[in-house]
């Protein structure tokens, strides 16, 4: 169909028009439906992540390149179907003689089959097989260390958050005070000295405000590395906590043994490197192949050349010596065998230590949590009993500030607390190689490629983990030094004092200053004294002065000579174990100028502890108690 020269060019604005309206709406439509909605909660961080984080991504694509290894390994085991063609240019020999039955071109159709080569391709394909599972569960791995990172940056970002807040209402509580101690030192009513203090406090607030932005704005940019874009304002409370972790600690390593995908790679690169062992061995088997020829070109007059005849033929090679290579190939791998071995036994052990500590955490935070709230309330509670009795003059404003300051610490700590507890819970998870299934995050073009016998692992790691420390606290407070033995001095004092102040005479005149009295304590107290003294000279193993506490004639119990008993204490008190004494329910007897002293000794080095009544026999020697005799009964 022809159109007339205008109505073409009309036509073809048209349609150029047209066009450009549907290029348009195309990349219109392109950039709403090809933007992927913004991760609003934290599973659809994760989910994010796992499928567009570069480094799992790297790890995705190894793995696809691993399989394809395996593909190309297996080509070996098939036919090979090759067509040979050449050409030859020949000259006769002779005038007489005519070699025209040998062609000048030949194309021939080969067929080889490898039937035999100690196993060695066939073993090859089985190595590249367990290679591909290792970078599976390598794949796997970087899944769950990065679903881990975006917990944690997830966690932080909550964290960070509620801090700045706090330290916004730290700053605006301290700006407050501020202007009014200065509306209060200008007119004349305070101290200048408390405008200084007011300034500094203030100063540090606003370093504490600037401190959590920034912790805000760097854990940002590390969730914006992670998911690929900026968080929403909006990021609602985690709850993957609540759903707890395995009852005791050896169930919790048990499961890790069997999940967790950086041991489990290791153990597919043992079987991968046995198999290579095996390759390694198979060249010293001979090598069998068959191979079937045929000739699609004939000679120029016509007649099967005998070169042109179909052949069928086995071949057998074996390599009788290439230079030790092969034994230095096999001694070779056998290293990288027990290299892999002992990749295996870190990677047990760092699961081990690594679980154990994330699970440490969730038991040690969930109670520590507890008296971080009590504290929190209890300044709460102080906080606002201190500025009720500032504004009537009863605490100082250094009293208020230190409120202040222990009120926005212990908001602070809380709060660190709390989201430690969600971390570490995340911890144990990622340990245990359950993080991913616990948030109910997947990736569709991952297989599930199952559990093979192999890789069993509980006769290899070992169960075992170390008992987490419990402190028993009222048997704390029972061992302690009572406060009465320690104080025992300043009751002396006290008492004395006030036998001195009723013994004034009513009539004494004030403006008389006479000297401070001289305090002399009982001789009890200073008995009581001297044994606490002996036995801390004993407990900080300081030999010389625990012999001066004895008698020049000291003889001990055991009847053994004064030196010979000089040289056994010093022996013994020198050890490097640790002395822990402590004298109780002293009772002390004096008769001039000998007394005794007995106690309930409790007596206790690593790994034995003993309690005794003891009792110390003392003479006063040149103003000085010494001991004389010492009686275990």
């Amino acid at each position: 169909m022809r159109f007339p020269k205008n109505m073409k060019r009309f036509y073809q604005s048209v349609l150029i028009a047209v066009t450009l309206c549907v290029v348009d709406f195309a990349y219109a439509e392109e950039g709403v439906m090809g933007q992927a909605p913004r991760a609003s909660t934290l599973k659809e961080a994760i989910e994010k992540a796992v499928t567009s984080n570069p480094e799992v991504q790297a790890r995705y694509h190894n793995y696809l390149f691993s399989q394809q290894d395996t593909t190309i390994a297996r080509a070996a085991l098939l036919p090979h179907l090759d067509v040979d063609t050449t050409y030859r240019r020949q000259e006769k020999i002779g005038p007489n003689i005519d070699n025209t039955n040998i062609p000048e071109r030949q194309t021939q159709l080969v067929l080889r089959q490898l039937l035999f080569d100690g196993f060695a391709s066939s073993g090859e394909v089985n190595r590249l097989g367990h290679a591909s599972r290792v970078r599976y569960y390598e794949l796997l791995s970087a899944m769950e260390n990065t679903a881990l990172e975006v917990v944690k940056a997830y966690i932080d970002i909550q964290r960070y958050r509620q801090l700045v807040d706090y330290a916004k209402d730290n700053y605006v509580v301290h700006k407050q005070l501020f202007e009014r101690i200065e509306e209060r030192v200008t007119a004349g009513v305070a101290r200048r000295v408390d405008l200084e203090q007011a300034s500094g406090r203030l100063a540090l607030a606003e370093a504490n405000l600037l401190t959590e932005t920034t912790n805000l704005h760097d854990v940002q940019a590390r969730y914006q590395r992670l998911v690929g874009e900026l968080p929403p304002e909006d990021l609602p409370a985690v709850d993957f906590y609540n759903l707890g972790v395995s009852p005791n600690i050896n169930e919790a390593l048990q499961l890790a043994y069997t999940k967790n995908p950086d041991l489990l790679s290791t153990i597919e690169n043992i079987e991968a490197t046995r198999q290579e062992v095996k390759n390694k061995r198979a060249k010293y088997s001979p090598r069998l192949d068959l191979e079937a020829r045929t000739n699609l070109d004939t000679s120029k007059d016509g007649a099967n050349s005998v070169s042109a005849a179909d052949v069928l033929q086995l071949t057998l090679s074996f390599n009788l010596f290439n230079g030790f290579a092969d034994m230095a190939g096999v001694e070779q791998t056998v290293d990288k065998l027990n290299n892999s071995l002992d990749s295996r036994d870190k990677a047990c052990v760092d699961t081990r230590q690594t679980l154990v500590i994330a699970y440490n955490d969730t038991e040690q935070l969930k109670e520590q949590l507890i008296y971080r709230n009590q504290h929190q309330l209890s300044i709460e509670k102080a906080r606002e009993a201190y500025r009720k009795q500032f504004d009537i003059g009863q605490r100082s404003l250094l009293d208020l500030l230190d409120t202040e300051n222990e009120y926005f610490q212990a908001r602070r700590t809380y709060t660190v607390t709390e989201n430690d507890l969600y971390t570490a819970y995340a911890r144990t998870y990622a340990a245990e190689g359950e993080l991913l299934s616990q948030l109910g995050v997947t990736r569709k073009d991952i297989p599930d490629i199952g559990r093979p016998d192999y890789l069993q692992t509980e006769n290899v790691c070992e169960v075992l983990a170390p008992i987490p420390l419990k402190i028993d606290k009222p048997a704390i407070v029972a061992q302690a030094k009572p406060l009465s033995d320690t104080l025992v001095s300043l009751a002396a004092i006290a008492k004395q004092s006030a036998a001195l102040q009723q013994a004034k005479p009513a009539d004494a005149s004030p403006a008389i200053v006479k000297p401070a009295p001289v305090v002399k304590f009982s001789e009890d107290d200073l008995i009581t004294s001297r044994a606490h003294d002996w036995a801390a000279a004993w407990e900080q193993k300081d030999v010389d002065a625990y012999l001066k506490f004895y008698a020049e004639d000291f003889v001990p119990e055991n009847k053994l000579s004064h030196n010979a008993w000089v040289e056994q204490r010093k022996q013994r008190i020198s050890k490097p174990s640790k002395i822990k004494i402590m004298l109780r329910n002293m009772k002390v007897t004096i008769d001039g100028d000998k007394a005794s002293v007995e106690f309930t000794q409790l007596y206790s080095v690593p790994g034995y502890s003993d309690n005794v009544t003891k009792e110390l026999k003392l003479e006063k020697l040149n103003n000085v108690w010494v001991i004389v005799h010492e009686l275990v009964k």
